[in-house]
């Protein structure tokens, strides 16, 4: 599986009435790879995909995210919108909604993920439902 196949798998989960954007822009640096939007609100989501858990417990996930995505993330952010970094491994995920450069070991990973159903059920949660703070997220808090 890659990035693109993540993507695609975990759209095919998501309902009829959340609107879905694949977002390919060749001229503006920085856009995050979808748009979701439904009757509560819009959500940014920038993806990583890493094939393969390293070996190590304490190896950090390289989810580096370039400068202009994190802007764009924290504009959308600061202008009420909401944005996050999902970060898939195989057929599970972490979502990062506060520090989307944060670092993550792979400990710490296998012991936050949710599965496909999980991560449908909080794009859900934010632009269907209109939830608000950290429902269903993992997401890390300090380094």
């Amino acid at each position: 599986m890659n990035e693109h196949s993540f993507i695609k798998s975990i759209h095919r989960k998501l309902p009829p009435e959340i609107f879905k954007w694949k977002i390919h822009d060749t001229y503006t640096g920085g856009v995050p790879d979808v748009m979701y939007g439904g009757p509560s609100g819009i959500l940014f989501a920038e993806y990583k995909y890493i094939p393969k858990l390293p070996v190590r417990d304490t190896t950090l996930l390289k989810t580096t995210l370039a400068p202009l995505q994190i802007q764009w993330l924290n504009k959308m952010r600061d202008c009420g919108q909401s944005a996050c970094v999902i970060v898939g491994i195989e057929n599970r995920a972490i979502i990062l909604v506060k520090d989307f450069t944060a670092n993550i070991t792979k400990r710490y990973y296998n012991e936050h993920n949710i599965s496909h159903t999980q991560l449908r059920n909080w794009i859900m949660d934010k632009v269907i439902l209109g939830a608000t703070g950290n429902e269903r997220t993992t997401q890390r808090t300090s380094s």
